[in-house]
């Protein structure tokens, strides 16, 4: 290799070089450093509230914040599901954040534990409006329970996978899930005090249909003046088991 050539490629490397270096230093320079950092998604969480649980801060570089730890911190909160930390060069950070939503109801010694679908304790309250939210017993809770902690996940999971299927006016006819925490079982009883054994969450979609029938049958039953339901049996493949007041009269 020829002496001008050797001095072509050094030249060039050098250049290269002084150029990843001035990059370097470019993206490292106060040009990048962080002056806003604002959240969004966020009704009931303070946005101060969050920014300090994400340990960002303004002055830092923005390519040195790690995003993944920021959203862990972010989403160990209790009222927060999950949250992403955006960068909006040059020196803006956005924290998106999804809050858990009220789903249902759980009375809890004199109150009542407000839990989002996945069951995870929101709040607690002595009064509540009962409207807009399904309610759900179960035979033993927890000793105790804190804002945060999970109130037996596959028991309300049962019961949103349930109600998920239901429209509007069907949900109104239930009055309350019941979950049978040592069979894994819930029961549905509803406004007109029928109670539907439901069993687990097997054969949903030929369960779901079976509801729906029944609810209607319930519904014309009461508007005719007839007997009315004693329970519907729903655990077993095949037509449900009705039994209706008169039969337990009777017997």
């Amino acid at each position: 290799m020829s002496q001008g050539k050797s001095h072509k490629i050094f030249t060039v490397f050098v250049f290269i070089l002084l150029i990843l270096i001035c990059a370097y230093l470019f993206l490292h320079s106060s040009f990048f450093a962080i002056d806003e950092i604002y959240v969004s998604g966020s009704n009931n969480v303070s946005e101060n509230e969050i920014i300090k649980i994400s340990g960002l801060a303004q002055g830092v570089n923005i390519f040195a914040i790690n995003e993944k730890l920021c959203s862990q911190a972010i989403a160990n909160h209790p009222l927060i599901k999950s949250s992403i930390v955006v960068r909006h060069l040059p020196r803006q950070v956005e924290i998106q954040v999804k809050e858990r939503k009220i789903w249902a109801l759980i009375p809890y010694q004199g109150a009542l534990l407000c839990v989002d679908d996945e069951g995870i304790c929101i709040d607690k309250f002595s009064h509540f409006s009962l409207v807009n939210y399904p309610m759900i017993t179960m035979d033993k809770m927890p000793e105790h329970v804190y804002v945060g902690q999970a109130v037996n996940e596959v028991g309300v999971k049962l019961a949103r996978q349930i109600w998920s299927k239901l429209d509007a006016n069907e949900r109104k006819e239930i009055s309350q899930f019941h979950y049978q925490n040592k069979s894994g079982e819930v029961l549905i009883y509803s406004c007109q005090g029928t109670e539907f054994r439901w069993g687990n969450a097997e054969r949903l979609k030929e369960k779901i249909a079976f509801f729906k029938q029944m609810l209607k049958i319930e519904s014309d039953m009461q508007a005719k003046g007839n007997d009315a339901l004693e329970y519907v049996d729903l655990r077993f493949k095949g037509q449900p088991v009705i039994k209706t007041m008169m039969e337990q009269e009777e017997s």
